[in-house]
């Protein structure tokens, strides 16, 4: 026999020491095995009744058979108890049905490193084929396609069997995500991915799909969410996390939920709001109190230990069996979650509820870890644009066409990221040694993928004979590739010189030089204009004014980007998940630059302020561009704070009482106000590349390159830039940073060219020795061509485009991808109907999938 055995602390405090006392092998007394926990059972549901004779009774019972045990053993005293156990369950509570599934929570990666959670997986499931032996009733539930890819991996002989019991419905497979991602932080195509990935793993392994979503235990729900889960076939949600809520009650526990483009999935909240029920009476009943619509009658109970995995053990079992047959408890049904997902629907859920599941609480997620965060994107980016070359390559000839991207690459490429975006992971709320491997991780992604893309583009052939390049162009001008849907001007800095270029969608075209002069453009000590916009600066470092073209004001009195240190110290030690709502009323500190300098660069007027804070160095460039109606900040930073945050502060003068928000595939509208409880307790809300506000015909947009945390109240716009948490890693986000966000304004009621600047933030131009035309195009700008990819049949290529606006449109989309028919696809790549590539319509926000099939093989 083997015992692997460690001490870990107390759930997370590293206190104390473990001593191992020694193991014994032992026979079980069965009479007296059963005795214990009948006599638990009713000692138990003795506590959770309330006082009356019905509890006087179970007390004396309990006192009688205690007794008899001491006399005469465990048989005739469970002869005491056995009337209380005769009865099937009656009154109020007995009209009410638990669907009971036992399951096992694994945090992926946590207080622990992912090694050791690929160890914790191999042991709980081991822990429920040991059930599924004992017990012929029992149904347990894995959720998370990736620790069965890890257990097949590592522990062969223990999958084998896992498999055979998901193929007899003993265990359950039920979420059809990758992971239980985060679903605030990654971008629609990773949403997506975690489907795709999730499915195709279930599907190859057991010839099934996975018609739930089953994500109990991430930090709020994205309003996109809906849709996308629709399209990766799942109609059902599952969750307990708004359960969590520090300032409301949400006011359902099974309902419709309306994502932002009319999408809906049926969701159901164990009542008892937890994935680690302890099954015994009292949850029994808690659930019964907490669930709002009363006229279904019924609620899943999801048993057994979790977030380290284990799953129910024998005390979780054995009551159970027993509340069977109490009358004071709700009827129990070991059932798995499907079918009761399927019963809810046929009882006619009657609740909607429409837009985002925002979780009042653990909002510093949405900053802490700010590395996890930029390489998350950066890697996101980096796959986006490895499909787009590997599609290209397919529709060129010659050398052009080999740069084919390897399908292993892809996937490990695409399994890690998703891996990283668990909910523990992203968020940045798990131990040093978890983030620090996750950022190795991303770096060796990132080589790998930036290598294909470089050998990609390589492979292009220059666009003339040297000395044949035509006005104003020479053969060592580069080529400038635009991986975006939108077309762009551009100005490139390589080799001394500055280019330009107007590039199309998904295009690449040769750069003229960029000499000057550039009109308009100007810096000095206090001011900065670029003939489109023109700034102030205040003896502070922020921007007291900002005047457009015909000299309007875009500032308000407290002007823009005030960079502001508050102190960050809350639910010790939960401060790596949360802030408190009271922040701004704490000790904060306006940072002020000791140096400022002041330069024109080419097509750039360009202000650098450095800043001296604790132990910190933050070294800011402000830059304005030639033609370019966009504000810059540059920012890099040597971060060495201790419970310190660090927020860029803008005061717009066109501020409403809503604020647009980019989620994935789309956009949210919230409240600026603070009109209710509700509105109060959204102080931190995540949004991805922007956000905008409007008044009165005009608007101000906040853009980034990496954040996520926000505060859009009462006039002001606070992009959470930094923080510095000590638990659970306590040198969180100390060290290096660099990023960038932007502002703009913007026409009222027109979000196009916020969401242009927004991806152009966010994909920076390529260089290639030569050109190619455009890939693909749309005939609007209404609809984002988001991405192109290999096909996943291997044959022709996938388009995925979304609404960006939120009202009806129609596009023509336009493509020199080969294909002999365009179909409609889900988000599978799973073929509809037919695509009329000249007349495609859209709903607002719709999302859709078109397959491009190529002419068939002659061979």
């Amino acid at each position: 026999l083997y015992a692997d055995c460690s001490f870990n602390g107390i759930l997370m405090f590293n206190l104390g020491r473990g001593r191992f006392g020694g193991a014994y092998i032992g026979e079980r007394d069965s009479a007296a095995y059963d005795f214990y926990y009948d006599y638990l059972t009713l000692l138990f549901l003795a506590a959770a009744l309330p006082r009356g004779a019905r509890r006087r009774e179970l007390a004396a019972r309990l006192r009688a058979a205690y007794r008899s045990f001491a006399r005469a053993g465990a048989a005739p005293a469970r002869e005491v108890l056995a009337p209380v156990f005769s009865r099937p369950p009656e009154g109020e509570a007995g009209t009410f049905e638990l669907s009971a599934v036992g399951h096992g929570h694994l945090d992926l990666a946590w207080l622990w490193p992912i090694r050791e959670t690929i160890r914790k997986a191999a042991r709980t499931y081991a822990g429920a084929l040991r059930n599924i032996e004992k017990y012929p009733d029992y149904i347990y539930g894995t959720s998370q396609p990736q620790q069965l890819w890890w257990t097949k991996k590592n522990y062969p002989e223990i999958y084998r069997k896992v498999r055979e019991a998901i193929l007899a419905g003993r265990i359950e497979m039920q979420g059809g995500f990758w992971v239980e991602c985060d679903t605030n932080l990654p971008g629609g195509e990773s949403l997506i991915r975690q489907g795709l990935y999730g499915q195709r793993f279930i599907r190859e392994e057991f010839h099934r799909e996975m018609k739930i979503a089953w994500l109990p235990d991430a930090f709020g729900f994205s309003a996109a969410l809906p849709q996308i889960l629709r399209g990766c076939g799942m109609e059902y949600f599952s969750t307990i996390k708004l359960a969590w809520n520090k300032v409301n009650v949400f006011p359902h526990r099974s309902f419709w939920w309306e994502g932002i483009d009319k999408s809906r999935v049926l969701v159901h909240m164990p009542p008892e709001g937890d994935y680690n029920s302890h099954a015994q009476p009292a949850n029994l009943l808690e659930g019964i109190k907490k669930s709002p619509e009363g006229y279904l009658k019924k609620a899943l109970l999801v048993y057994g230990a979790g977030d380290g995995g284990g799953g129910p053990n024998e005390s979780h079992l054995e009551l159970l069996e027993r509340e069977k047959r109490l009358p004071d408890l709700p009827r129990i049904r070991l059932s798995p979650a499907l079918a009761f997902f399927e019963a809810l629907k046929a009882g006619g859920v009657r609740e909607v509820y429409r837009g985002e599941l925002y979780l009042e609480t653990h909002q510093g997620t949405y900053t802490t870890q700010g590395q996890n965060k930029y390489h998350n994107r950066l890697c996101e980016r980096l796959l986006h644009n490895a499909e787009v070359l590997a599609a290209l390559a397919a529709a060129l000839p010659g050398k052009a066409g080999e740069a084919v991207l390897p399908r292993t690459l892809l996937d490990e490429a695409w399994r890690e990221v998703l891996l990283y975006q668990f909910h523990d992971i992203i968020p940045g709320s798990s131990i040093t040694r978890v983030n620090r491997e996750a950022v190795e991780g991303y770096r060796k992604i990132e080589a790998a993928l930036q290598g294909f893309v470089t050998g990609a583009l390589a492979a292009l052939p220059p666009p003339v004979k040297p000395g044949s390049a035509g006005p104003g162009i020479n053969s060592a001008s580069p080529c400038l590739v635009n991986l975006t849907s939108f077309e762009r001007q551009e100005y490139f800095y390589t080799g001394g010189a500055w280019f330009r270029a107007r590039i199309p969608p998904y295009a690449a075209v040769p750069a003229e030089p960029a000499e000057g002069p550039f009109p308009g453009l100007s810096a000095d000590k206090d001011s900065l204009s670029n003939g489109l916009l023109t700034l102030r600066f205040g003896p502070g470092g922020q921007i007291i004014s900002c005047t457009g073209p015909e000299g309007r004001e875009l500032a308000a009195d407290r002007g823009l980007n005030r960079l502001i240190l508050f102190k960050d110290k809350f639910q010790i030690p939960f401060n790596a998940w949360d802030i408190d709502p009271r922040y701004r009323k704490r000790r904060k500190r306006r940072l002020r630059p000791f140096s400022v300098t002041s330069a024109l660069n080419g097509p750039r007027a360009e202000r650098v302020c450095r800043y001296r804070f604790g132990k910190s160095f933050l070294t800011q460039r402000i830059i304005l561009e030639h033609e370019r109606n966009l504000v810059l900040f540059e920012t890099e930073v040597e971060w060495h704070e201790r419970h310190r945050m660090l927020r860029a502060e803008f005061y717009p003068r066109d501020y409403g009482d809503r604020v647009k928000c980019e989620i994935q595939f789309g956009h949210i509208v919230r409240r600026t106000t603070e009109n209710n409880p509700v509105e109060k307790a959204q102080f931190e809300v995540s949004a991805h590349r922007w956000a905008a506000v409007e008044k009165e015909g005009r608007g101000f947009a906040l853009l980034n390159d990496c954040k996520y945390g926000h505060r859009l109240k009462k006039g002001l716009m606070s992009l959470n830039l930094l923080r510095a948490p000590t638990f659970p890693d306590p040198q969180a986000d100390r060290g290096s940073h660099r990023f960038t966000y932007a502002f703009c304004p913007f026409e009222a009621g027109n979000l196009s060219p916020v969401i242009q600047e927004a991806y152009r933030l966010n994909h920076p131009v390529l260089t290639a020795p030569g050109p190619f035309p455009s890939l693909a195009r749309v005939s609007s700008p209404q609809v984002i061509l988001e991405t192109i990819k290999p096909a996943e049949s291997g044959k022709g290529a996938a388009l995925r485009l979304y609404e960006s606006l939120g009202r009806e449109g129609t596009v023509r989309v336009e493509t020199i991808l080969p294909h002999r028919r365009a179909d409609e696809a889900d988000f599978l790549e799973n073929p509809g109907e037919p695509a009329d590539l000249q007349n495609l319509e859209f709903a607002p926000f719709e999302i859709k999938t078109l397959l491009l099939t190529p002419a068939a093989d002659p061979s």
